[in-house]
């Protein structure tokens, strides 16, 4: 043992900087893998209790209708009975804010939560400076997010107005208990007192409000308590929610997002093992004649097949232990990236023992696994081949090489399903990882076919480029699969996020509204629309459209008999729906079943129009094979607490990418609610200008301060930035794959430098220049560059489609623009990249070369 760990650190010093690359590549796969799992543990660690915190309560009800007696009596006895020891009421509801200044004619929609004294049972509001009690919200008092400030350059002590009342701020939230983290907003964060909210008119009838009532529970009698409050509240149209249950599911999801992402280390890290086992087949085949000179002296080949392994497990810890360092530095970024989930729930972040420990197990799996099928070589190596300039190649089938490389096949499998958490995920990764490498070498080995015609090309650089990407021993193969696998991964990305920006820009183009107006009241119909047609100049006249807020109860037909509100839940049925009604169809919706009613009257029951996913037993997830609603059947709705029948005499396609015309699922005839009270919707086209936009829109709100005004122009920027979030996360993923492949570049190169030096020194003693040979590397390397981002290119085109096509179901058009620049990029950064790594082939003198050899 003692001699073969000498052999081992021997080698490694004589050897170490031509391996050094593919170990980096192990480094960055077991940082990614470390950084990410690290960054989860930390979290769920932070979660373990604080699951309350994050919702407010132990148990939540929530409602969009105002509290029935019903619900209030039993949480009354539940207090009276002990099993509910604290209650405060809440509401939220969006709004529009606009400030206290006059002259300033500013306006944005803002998310308002008013609060009860007992606020927050759990947790604390963080403010930017003091402590939240609830005095500061007494008297008109506010308290809001910092990104308020910013936008109106406000300061603590000015004024606000929401709806008809005005409020002091009086203290900046950095985090608040009970908010969603990373949810979808429609604008910042405004904390009032509840008692206060009555006075700002916005309790309007129609407002799209949340109440909530949050209930501190004692832990021996929760379970009992949710179960009861559900049954007791099925027909209430209540919402129950339980922190435990909450708890569990963040538990489930962190689990689920720590094992996939921890499989983006992975998938960087078996490439890493593809280089690994590329430069150690080089390796042995430079080490052949030592090997040679060992067997002579009397080594045996397990000792020598002991000796390289020792090497790589030596390396393998050093990979390991440089990627665990990465990782601790990227650790010491994620506090100032985090946000509110550090504040909110004092996550310490810093790396994990089990992480650590996964990282430097798999480190070395991946490196001793890559290594082992092609250090099997040196069983081959005789000592007779010190008299011979080749090896034979061995007679027969290697059944050790297949039974070894079955063995590493079905342990690459294990470490898969290992960091997925599943074994079917496991095999999925790895026959998905084959498939995609099967790929690229079929299209990598056929577009170095194409370009073999340049081999007769009359630049005798280019001719000379193109005959060494196919020379021996070269790392052709891993080169085009890292290479064009990270261009595959950036160029897939970008090219769906210029489809995804384009297809909301086309819905929100010229011809498009851009301002919503909701919760418009009866009575202020008339002078809204006199208001946008005066304020709007010659822009088409707003459309005004009546809206109602119903569910479905119960449904009696041929295939569907629900006959109570349970059983509707129990089909996905029993979320509120939006409807409205109207004589005719609009231009984004198309009859494909049934007879629509037209202008006349209605006489005898209700009618409604549904849409066509109601009807389609195939693809609606929300019923059971063989169940659907037909033309002919039945519908109970609950509409302001009374109940509608009305008969399906239709089914509606709607294009819900065209926004113009609105969307519904249910659509009534005229003359189903004309006694009933219901609100308006509008949708215009606003001012182009900025300024006279926002003056518009602070007129609007000041005349009409319960309206509020979404600006799709703003939505746009939202969605851009999620957008563009996800599209900096996958390619960054892109990104390592690619500097694995920089690296695997850097390595073979290095690796195969030995044979360069020897050919650029006949190369100048024919009468080559150095500027020819290093012409001859621009262009192998630019060549290799170009067919790697060619592949990622033509599978990034093949991505994009897929997933535009068959996942988001929107119209795809090829960008050429991203697709060249792309594979200019990429032969750019592969030619530099090989050409930096190849100085020393060209400061070689041939002289001194030609007699070492």
């Amino acid at each position: 043992m003692t001699f073969v760990m000498r052999m081992a650190l021997r080698e490694i010093r004589a050897s170490w900087q031509r391996l050094l690359f593919f170990f980096v590549c192990i480094a960055i796969g077991v940082g990614s893998i470390v950084a990410l799992r690290s960054v989860i543990q930390s979290v769920r660690v932070a979660l373990a209790g604080e699951a309350r915190t994050l919702m407010g309560a132990d148990v939540t009800l929530t409602t969009n209708r105002p509290w029935t007696d019903l619900v209030l009596a039993t949480l009354e006895a539940e207090q009276r009975a002990g099993r509910v020891t604290l209650r405060s009421e809440a509401v939220e509801i969006p709004t529009m804010v606009r400030l206290g200044d006059a002259s300033r004619p500013a306006t944005r929609m803002v998310e308002l939560r008013a609060v009860g004294p007992e606020f927050p049972l759990y947790g604390s509001l963080s403010l930017l400076d003091g402590v939240y009690t609830h005095g500061l919200l007494a008297g008109h008092g506010a308290v809001v997010r910092p990104e308020l400030l910013a936008q109106f350059g406000l300061e603590v002590g000015d004024r606000i107005l929401l709806g008809t009342q005005a409020f002091e701020i009086r203290g900046v939230i950095t985090a608040e208990p009970g908010r969603r983290l990373g949810a979808f907003t429609l604008g910042p964060r405004v904390i009032i007192d509840r008692a206060d909210l009555d006075s700002t008119g916005l309790l309007a009838f129609g407002s799209r409000v949340s109440f909530q009532q949050l209930l501190r529970v004692p832990d021996t009698v929760s379970a009992d308590l949710v179960a009861d409050l559900r049954e007791a509240f099925a027909n209430e149209f209540v919402g129950v929610r339980w922190y435990r249950r909450t708890e569990d599911q963040m538990g489930e999801n962190l689990a689920r997002a720590e094992n996939y992402l921890s499989l983006v280390g992975l998938v960087v890290l078996i490439l890493g093992g593809i280089g690994v086992s590329s430069v150690t087949r080089v390796f042995v085949q430079q080490k052949v004649r030592s090997i040679a000179i060992l067997k002579c002296v009397g080594t045996t080949s397990p000792q020598v097949l002991a000796i390289y392994m020792t090497q790589v497990l030596l390396l393998g810890l050093a990979g390991s232990a440089l990627g665990v360092a990465l990782a601790a530095g990227v650790m010491a970024a994620v506090p100032a990236l985090a946000g509110d989930l550090t504040a909110l729930l004092k996550v310490e972040f810093g790396l994990t023992a089990t992480a650590v420990l996964q990282g430097f197990a798999i480190g070395l799996l991946v490196s001793m696994l890559f290594s082992l099928v092609p250090l099997l070589e040196v069983r081959h190596v005789k000592p007779s081949l010190l008299l011979r300039q080749d090896v034979p190649a061995p007679a027969g089938i290697d059944w050790l090489k297949w039974t070894v490389t079955a063995g590493v096949a079905a342990a690459l499998v294990a470490v898969a399903a290992w960091q997925a958490g599943s074994v079917q995920v496991g095999l999925m990764l790895s026959g998905g990882f084959v498939a995609i490498a099967f790929v690229l070498h079929l299209a990598g080995a056929a577009l170095v076919r194409a370009v073999q015609p340049l081999r007769y090309a009359r630049s005798f650089a280019l001719r000379q480029a193109v005959l060494h990407i196919a020379r021996p021993g070269n790392q052709t193969r891993v080169i085009l699969l890292a290479v064009g696998l990270g261009a595959f991964f950036i160029l897939g990305v970008r090219t769906l996020q210029a489809n995804l920006l384009r297809d909301f820009a086309i819905q929100a183009g010229p011809e498009a509204p851009d301002l919503f107006l909701i919760d418009i009241q009866q009575d202020q119909r008339d002078r809204l629309a006199a208001f946008l047609d005066e304020s709007n100049g010659s822009a088409p006249a707003a459309r005004i459209i009546p809206t109602l807020r119903a569910r479905v109860v119960g449904v009696q037909g041929r295939e569907m008999d629900l006959d109570s509100y349970e059983a509707v839940r129990g089909r996905g049925l029993a979320r509120e729906y939006t409807v409205t009604y109207r004589p005719a169809l609009e231009a984004n919706e198309e009859l494909i079943e049934g007879q629509w009613w037209g202008d006349e009257p209605m006489q005898g029951e209700a009618e409604v129009s549904i849409e066509e996913r109601f009807s389609d037993r195939d693809t609606d997830g929300n019923f059971r094979l063989g169940s659907r609603i037909n033309v002919g059947d039945q519908m109970r709705f609950d509409v302001l607490g009374r109940i509608i029948t009305a008969r399906v005499t239709s089914v509606r396609r709607v294009d819900w990418q065209d926004f113009r015309a609105g969307g519904f699922m249910f659509v009534f005839r005229p003359g189903t609610f004309d006694r009933a009270p219901h609100t308006y919707i509008s949708a215009l086209q606003g001012p182009r200008d900025p300024g006279a936009r926002a003056r518009m829109q602070a007129e609007l709100v000041a005349q009409f301060p319960n309206v509020s005004v979404i600006d799709l122009r703003e939505i746009l920027e939202t969605v851009q930035a999620i957008v563009n979030n996800v599209t900096l996360a996958v390619t960054v993923v892109g990104a390592l794959v690619l500097v694995s492949g920089g690296l695997i570049l850097i390595g073979a190169v290095s690796m195969t430098k030995f044979r360069r030096v020897y050919e650029a020194a006949i190369l100048k003693t024919l009468g080559a220049s150095s500027r020819l040979i290093a012409t001859m590397l621009v262009l192998e390397y630019g060549v290799l560059g170009a067919i790697a981002g060619t592949i990622g290119a033509l599978g990034a085109i093949v991505l994009s489609w897929a997933v535009a096509r068959y996942a988001l179901e929107m119209p795809w058009e090829a960008t050429p623009g991203i697709t060249m620049t792309g594979i200019v990029a990429t032969s750019l950064l592969v030619a530099a990249i090989g050409v930096l790594a190849s100085v020393d082939v060209l400061r070689h003198k041939p002289l001194a070369t030609l007699r070492a050899e």
